[in-house]
């Protein structure tokens, strides 16, 4: 009766050619590949070494097998082990973290960490104790060949041998062969097969990581947006360092039947080796076909999200501001509600404040197999990051800015881990109107700051969007200046300095600024320029705006007193016509209506020297 294949396999190599050194490194690796749960990129170098080495396949496979049982049968031992490999070797994971290939290993799960140092150990003692084995057999066989002439004799005819190939397997020629056969430590068509295997996992990389980058692009971004994030397709070129997305749709969480935004395409260069570890690492990012508020061809999955605590009520005292001074969003703005609505949707993507804990809880495990899933509470890594991301022609909807040309820098999934500038610039090709922000990550503040500058804004645009309560009907101006302060997803606090150049407007309703509609249209008529600072701070969704009273008064009671000047110098020229009338030659009377330095010798009552008395 014929042995079972698998002692035949084993037997055949204890009697066959291969070396103790050979099996010792087919044992170990097979271990070393078994007892790591999963599939990683470590599992794909140890692949490319079997077939590069002289490794026996059988004990590979035969090691592979028990240590993958060993695998699930000490799941717990081996995530108590990582959990130490964490504490006390953290430096090694990072460095395996940059080595390309390998650093596709998720090295933050327990399991995955532990068992990287446990194979290597478990597989070269039980190496060992095989390769030791399988001397001390070759070396009884030596001794009972050379020791018996009748077993040489009988062992010598064709029919024995022909039996004990059939009955147990391959064997060297003598036992005195198993010493003296020499070893080759690389297999030459071993070479042409990992060269092969190699490309086969170039190709199934291609296809899987750009599922995998697929799937972690969309869960991320579905999770940071509160509802369903669509990617058509994500296509990665690794020979060409090339990567591209179709068909992006991002929902709308308050109308899941549209799109807050879709994008056709993005195109972009990728970097070969930030590929090899896992990480998108864009440079020029090209991106097509932008629209907004779009319809669905089915309505988007709605994300349950943890309510977060609400900030504290507003308390003005806290940013040290004059109460008489703040006012709501609703004293300004036509549709105050839509706005906050606006501003909602704006928090979910703003920075999250100083003592926000950006680190992911430890994952306890609750089920047997949860010990091999289970990952370490890591800083988070930026794993997508687009260095420059350009987007022309964009129809941004929006009065102000309309067909636009958008330029965003360092757009990353964990932009306080990347410590890199965020930046937003965006430009219109219709109205001129331009803003350019930045997001300061790069510095060491808990907090990051907030600043830029915008310009070319038309303030008769805004007059749409006021209420009748705001006190002020624009006509004609053009606004710009700078801003800077802190934003976060919690609380706002922005100062802007705001210039008003070619200024024409009118009060309406109760005027502003403690003057009515009448006074306030008479300093306006006057007042062409304005330089003054706004603050708007408080909760994100609840903001309030904080004027610079005092500075508007100042200028207001200038205006004033030139409008009066005006009025009085009109008054005087009107008398002077109507008194002299023809009587006096026309040189007499404009010296007449030279009225400045009468009017500077008033007093001061209407604005003259302080001094002239």
């Amino acid at each position: 009766m014929l042995l079972p294949r698998p002692f035949r396999k084993l037997l055949a190599v204890f009697r066959g050619t291969v070396s103790p050194v050979l099996i010792f490194v087919s044992i170990t690796l097979g271990f070393w590949f078994g007892l790591i749960p999963g599939w990683s990129g470590f599992h794909t170098v140890i692949v490319a070494l079997v077939f590069v080495l002289n490794v026996h396949l059988g004990l590979f496979l035969l090691s592979t097998g028990i240590a993958k049982g060993l695998c699930f049968a000490a799941a717990p031992v081996l995530y108590h082990l990582g959990r130490g490999v964490h504490e006390y070797a953290p430096g090694l994971l990072n460095l395996l973290a940059k080595i390309p290939i390998i650093g596709l290993t998720d090295f933050s799960r327990y399991s995955v960490a532990g068992a990287f140092v446990a194979g290597p150990i478990l597989g070269a003692v039980a190496g060992l104790l095989m390769a030791q084995a399988v001397i001390r057999f070759r070396k009884r066989l030596l001794k009972f060949e050379e020791g018996s002439e009748k077993f040489r004799t009988w062992y010598s005819k064709g029919w024995v041998r022909v039996m004990d190939r059939i009955l147990i397997g391959k064997r060297t020629k003598d036992a005195k062969s198993l010493f003296t056969a020499k070893t080759k430590i690389i297999r030459k068509a071993g070479v042409a097969i990992a060269v092969l295997i190699f490309a086969i996992s170039a190709g199934a990389l291609y296809i899987t990581k750009g599922n995998v980058a697929k799937n972690y692009f969309t869960s991320t971004m579905t999770n940071t947006n509160g509802a369903e994030v669509n990617i058509e397709s994500l296509d990665l070129s690794a020979m060409k360092g090339s990567v591209s997305a179709t068909g992006i749709q991002v929902t709308d969480p308050n109308k899941p039947q549209n799109n807050q935004v879709a994008i056709g395409k993005i195109a972009a260069d990728a970097s070969l080796y930030d590929l090899s570890l896992g990480r998108l690492i864009m440079e020029n990012v090209e991106v097509s076909d932008v629209k907004f508020d779009q319809k669905r061809s089915a309505p988007g999955k709605i994300v349950e999200i943890e309510t977060k605590k609400e900030p504290e009520p507003f308390d003005p005292c806290e940013y040290k501001v004059d109460v008489n001074d703040i006012e709501k969003l609703e004293k300004y703005f036509k549709d105050a509600k839509a706005l906050k609505e606006k501003l909602q949707k704006v928090r979910k993507w703003l920075p999250k404040g100083g003592d926000a804990n950006e680190v992911e809880p430890e994952q306890i495990p609750q089920k047997y197999l949860d010990y091999l899933l289970a990952r370490t509470s890591v800083p988070p890594s930026p794993r997508l990051l687009a260095k420059k991301v350009r987007l022309d022609q964009v129809q941004v909807p929006s009065e102000y800015f309309g067909n636009s040309e958008i330029l965003m820098t360092n757009i990353s999934d964990a932009a306080k881990a990347a410590k890199l500038p965020v930046a937003l610039e965006m430009k219109s090709y219709d109205t001129g109107a331009a803003v350019n922000v930045t997001v300061d990550y790069a510095s060491d503040n808990p907090t990051p700051e907030v600043s830029g500058t915008f310009g070319g804004f038309d303030l008769s645009k805004m007059q749409s969007g006021l209420s009748q309560d705001s006190g002020l009907t624009f006509e004609k101006g053009t606004a710009s200046g700078k801003f800077n302060g802190t934003v976060t997803n919690q609380l706002i606090d922005l100062t802007i300095n705001v210039a008003i150049q070619d200024f024409q407007a009118r009060a309406q309703g109760k005027g502003i600024l403690g003057l009515d509609a009448k006074t306030a249209s008479e300093a306006l008529e006057v007042l062409k320029n304005i330089n003054t600072t706004i603050r708007i701070v408080g909760p994100v969704t609840e903001p309030r705006l904080v004027f610079d009273v005092k500075g508007l008064q100042e200028e207001f009671k200038n205006a004033l007193v030139e409008a009066g000047k005006q009025k009085v110098a009109e008054e005087i020229d009107k008398q002077i016509d109507k008194q002299l009338g023809d009587k006096v030659p026309g040189e007499v009377k404009d010296v007449l209506k030279d009225n400045k330095k009468l009017l500077d010798g008033l007093g001061g009552l209407l604005g003259g020297k302080k001094d002239d008395k």
